[in-house]
């Protein structure tokens, strides 16, 4: 912990988003999810900028393409993480339509969340999340630099009668992955970074859905700003 004082101090005396890059950079190789797309250099050259660079990633062998973001909001970094786990306040931000923990509690470090997403044109989507927090680097860094991970994952829909029901309106998705990477800049500033892999199944093309989930990202990392500005249902910690 001594050593990550150190270094941050180092980087308050530079106080650019390249050394705090820097800094953390280490960190990355204990994070929960893998394979996650690297960010280019050009990219955070306009995130400093004040814009929110996304991009997509091939993977061989598939036709879903990996999804990334990043941006630096002007939300400390406690009321930022506050608003990525709260799962019914996504409902009310009209980014998904229903959302139930099924296991774990609301707002928990590991839980498991039915979300349900309308979609124009063909059949509505759903899924079970398995939420999972890097305590790890949590711990090592006070808090200052923080991921979450989902994970699409199976579960018996008799435990739940109410999610069963939302479940036959729709159908699941083939598969869904991906993570918020969030480090805290200082002056209540936080860099944030995004990743979502998924296939959707059915008849929409895999392909065409990585290309709307790119566009869609910087939507996501604003309404979250927002809702961590208006006070979310979880606490702030």
């Amino acid at each position: 912990m001594a050593l990550w004082w150190l270094a941050l101090a180092a980087y308050a005396a530079d106080g650019t988003l390249e050394a705090r890059l820097a800094e953390v950079a280490p960190l990355r190789a204990l994070r929960l999810v893998q394979g996650v797309p690297v960010i280019p250099d050009s990219a955070y050259a306009e995130v400093e900028a004040g814009e929110i660079p996304s991009g997509l990633e091939s993977v061989e062998g598939y036709a879903a393409r990996k999804a990334w973001a990043a941006t630096v909001v002007d939300v400390p970094i406690e009321k930022y993480w506050a608003a990525i786990n709260d799962d019914p306040g996504k409902v009310k931000l009209g980014l998904i339509q229903h959302a139930k923990v099924v296991e774990g509690a609301v707002c928990g470090p590991d839980r498991t969340v039915f979300q349900y997403l309308p979609v124009s044109l063909v059949t509505d989507r759903w899924w079970f999340a398995k939420i999972s927090v890097n305590q790890a680097v949590s711990d090592r860094t006070g808090g200052r630099v923080r991921e979450m991970k989902w994970q699409s994952v199976d579960y018996d829909l008799a435990k739940d009668p109410e999610v069963a029901a939302w479940a036959a309106e729709g159908m699941a998705v083939e598969s869904t992955v991906g993570a918020w990477w969030l480090v805290d800049l200082g002056d209540g500033r936080t860099l944030v970074e995004y990743y979502v892999w998924s296939d959707p199944g059915g008849a929409v093309p895999a392909s065409m859905a990585s290309r709307f989930a790119a566009g869609s990202i910087s939507d996501t990392l604003t309404t979250m700003a927002s809702a961590a500005k208006a006070g979310p249902g979880c606490p702030a910690r």
